[in-house]
């Protein structure tokens, strides 16, 4: 039975918090970069659900992995031995950093961030940390106290953890300076920052991070939530500057649409934790491994990460020739497919009048839109979204200034 736009709007509206910037559109449908709306309308996906449906929608291997899976069984608890699980973990090994063996399985990539917490606190036995102004690791509690935005903070500051000194994301010398780093557990970094608004790190900044965590015995725990699983070209981005971490945590993309987090780390960190210390109902479950697996066989297999080095060069480029020149654009970066462009002007009006030309795409703070495409994208359809955001910029500078 369908169900009109107005009516789902009145409903959500009523019945759900209000805790979302919510947009006009009501989503059906999905298939490949495209989804459609209850009034039949197209779209092309550049929001892929903040990053999570990194292989567009309907992916053939998720589905059918899904499927077999649903027909076999969907919850066997961790503590119980399970094939799907087994096969998820071979498979995932396979790919993670060097050394990084083992794993904790959750639902989020907030959760897989609160693992990474509390293992490198109970490893060192100290109790700070160091984490990146701009940095987002997501709002629950722990999560939270390592995320700089204050809007998040403000209304939690006197119950988040206290342990967190925030540096300047890109400057080296401010993780060092007035610091007794022997004090320090973990150094938190996203290798890109994504709700930080795409940004990059100066050359030679992560390989400073990891000297000087090697130097006084502070764990290196990179946040790949967003950055990794493909996203900039390589199965992890912090392997565009040549280092190894020493946890790091992923979530999104990994359960193709199956809510799903991990962290990983070395043996030894991740075996601090005691039986029943830090477990999870649904964590690991067999429906969300299944598809896991389809997600990590498609990106080794399917020659996924190349179609995202070419695409997103080329995408890149017709930004900066046929956007970046607009009044009101102030900047455009980014990396493989993960890409911002910098507004003088806030984005709201912007965002919509792109959604009503066929265009979903994300945002950063009041002026960024944040583009995170699936991966599997065409050149075609690149080229047609960047097409829509020109026009809608067009529109912007004819009406408004």
């Amino acid at each position: 039975m369908n169900i009109t736009f107005e009516e789902i709007k009145e409903i959500e509206d009523r019945h759900l918090a209000p805790t979302y910037q919510k947009m006009p559109i009501a989503i059906r449908y999905g298939k490949g970069c495209k989804v459609w709306d209850v009034n039949g309308k197209e779209y092309i996906d550049f929001m892929t659900g903040y990053g999570v449906a990194i292989l567009g929608h309907g992916h053939p291997r998720i589905v059918n992995a899904i499927k077999e899976q649903l027909e076999n069984i969907v919850i066997a608890h961790s503590s119980l031995y399970n094939e799907s699980r087994t096969l998820f973990l071979k498979k995932l090994i396979s790919v993670t950093p060097k050394g990084l063996s083992s794993a904790y399985l959750s639902n989020s990539g907030a959760e897989a961030i609160e693992a990474a917490l509390k293992a490198a606190l109970k490893a060192t036995k100290r109790k700070k940390i160091i984490a990146m102004g701009g940095a987002y690791h997501g709002k629950t509690l722990g999560a939270l106290a390592l995320t700089f935005a204050e809007k998040y903070r403000k209304a939690f500051d006197d119950i988040i953890y206290k342990g967190v000194d925030f540096v300047e994301y890109g400057n080296l010398e401010a993780v060092e300076k007035g610091k007794r780093l022997e004090e320090y557990a973990a150094i938190f970094v996203e290798p890109i920052q994504g709700e930080g608004g795409i940004r990059l790190p100066p050359e030679g900044y992560l390989k400073g991070l990891r000297e000087v965590a090697d130097k006084n015995g502070i764990l290196l725990v990179v946040d790949e939530v967003q950055s990794g699983l493909g996203r900039t070209g390589k199965m992890w981005a912090h392997e565009h500057w040549d280092i190894v971490p020493d946890v790091m945590t992923i979530g999104k993309g990994i359960g193709g649409g199956i809510p799903m987090g991990v962290t990983v780390a070395r043996p030894e960190i991740m075996n601090v934790f005691e039986v029943g210390e830090h477990t999870s109902t649904m964590g690991g479950n067999p429906l969300a491994c299944a598809a896991g697996k389809a997600v990590l066989d498609a990106l080794t297999e399917d020659n996924i990460l190349q179609n995202v080095q070419n695409v997103g060069e080329h995408m890149l480029r017709i930004l900066n020739e046929e956007v970046r020149g607009s009044r009101i654009v102030r900047e455009v970066r980014g990396k493989g497919l993960m890409v911002a462009v910098e507004l003088r002007v806030k984005f709201l009006e912007i965002l919509f009048k792109a959604i009503e030309l066929g265009l979903l795409t994300l945002y950063s703070g009041k002026t960024i839109l944040r583009m995170l495409p699936p991966l599997i994208i065409s050149r075609e359809e690149a080229e047609k979204a960047t097409s829509i955001l020109r026009e809608t910029l067009n529109w912007y500078e004819k009406s408004k200034i």
